[in-house]
């Protein structure tokens, strides 16, 4: 099967051995089974998401009081049996809550694997995003004190989905299952995502503005002057696209030196739109981080410049990955601006000491900040 995009890896006969996977708590089949395949014969497990924390598919299944499937989907069964009933959600409310209907509920948990390609581009690697879904029986359909008889289709969808059932009562629908979702070669998403970005800036440095208002620009423009984007926004093209920033500062700080693989530390949670109404096509990437533990919030606000500074470095240790602070600052609410800024003022004045490759990287974050 031909890849639909740039940057997705087709790697044949991968869905259907992922499927056929018999899921485990430590994945440890699901890692050899994606070994097997020579594209991903380094494949390590990084991390996962939801599963206990609440990702569910909207989706329900309803089920007789026996436990047999009556229908894939609540909300549509809903429509159905309201159109049966002619549009009377009353009449349909009392029929229903008579048959002691069960709901299911399929919890959802996103794998994260990443075949590093050990190159020295940070980027070079493959990750394979896997869904796993537990589906338990979750309700008695209707099973729940509701204000008033249902008037219409809102109201019995509202009605519908019941009290949770007790812990005891919760059985499988169907056995836990893998699902393959993708395998991406990310430095691959990330040139795409440049290309397109280049496009955005050409017509960008076609724009001009006619200064008009009653506040002044900021460099200094006067009413009625016709300006470039570049005169409005002077520095706003020197630096690459932030997804592709975020590779080289790993790549060029302490943290890449080090010999620390960023695949090892972070995942990308990768989103490919085109608005429908003016065809505009975005490539989105937030990075996620793989520790497992949890990871003190660190205020800038609080503490001299010695506390401030021995936080950042505890939590390198922590994820050993010296100058890791600065990535976590770039995503997650762990790490504030503010920290960026006061490392590389207190670095300015001489109360501390950095690395060179890293006063320079924090200090083009602080001419021209990014961050996801």
């Amino acid at each position: 099967m031909k890849a639909p995009n740039g940057y997705e890896v087709d790697v044949p006969g991968l869905a259907q051995a992922v499927a056929a996977c018999v899921p485990e708590p430590t994945h440890r089949a699901l890692i050899s089974c994606l070994r097997a395949f020579g594209q991903l014969s380094d494949a390590k497990l990084a991390t996962t998401r939801g599963g206990d924390d609440g990702h569910y598919l909207v989706r329900r299944k309803v089920l007789a009081s026996n436990g047999a499937v009556v229908h894939e989907d609540h909300q549509v069964w809903i429509k159905e049996q309201l159109a049966l009933d002619a549009g009377d959600a009353s009449k349909t409310f009392t029929r229903l809550l008579d048959a002691k209907y069960l709901l299911s509920k399929c919890q959802l948990t996103k794998i994260y694997l990443v075949h590093d390609k050990g190159t020295d581009n940070p980027a070079a690697f493959v990750q394979v995003a896997i869904r796993q879904e537990d589906e338990f029986i979750d309700a008695r359909a209707f099973d729940k004190y509701v204000w008033r008889t249902p008037a219409n289709l809102a109201d019995l969808l509202d009605a519908v989905e019941g009290d949770p059932v007790p812990t005891g009562d919760r059985s499988r629908v169907r056995p836990p299952a893998y699902m393959l979702e993708a395998v991406v070669d990310v430095d691959a998403f990330v040139a795409e995502a440049e290309a397109i970005d280049a496009q955005v800036r050409k017509l960008l440095h076609q724009r001009t503005y006619k200064v008009t208002g009653s506040i002044a620009p900021l460099d200094g423009a006067q009413t009625g002057e016709v300006k470039t984007h570049s005169e409005l926004f002077p520095g706003w093209d020197r630096h690459p696209h932030k997804s592709r920033r975020l590779f080289n500062d790993w790549k060029n700080s302490s943290a890449g030196r080090s010999g620390a693989r960023l695949c090892e530390h972070w995942v990308m949670q990768l989103s490919d739109w085109t608005d429908p109404t003016n065809k505009n096509r975005a490539l989105g990437l937030v990075p996620m981080w793989t520790f497992p533990q949890k990871i003190a919030r660190i205020d800038a606000s609080k503490g001299d410049t010695y506390t401030h500074f021995g936080k950042l470095q505890t939590l390198d240790r922590r994820v050993k990955v010296p100058f890791g602070w600065y990535f976590y600052m770039l995503h997650g609410n762990l790490v504030g601006d503010g920290s960026g800024k006061r490392v590389v003022a207190d670095a300015e004045d001489g109360l501390i000491v950095l690395p060179e490759h890293d006063y320079r990287v924090l200090k083009a974050w602080r001419e021209y900040g990014y961050g996801f």
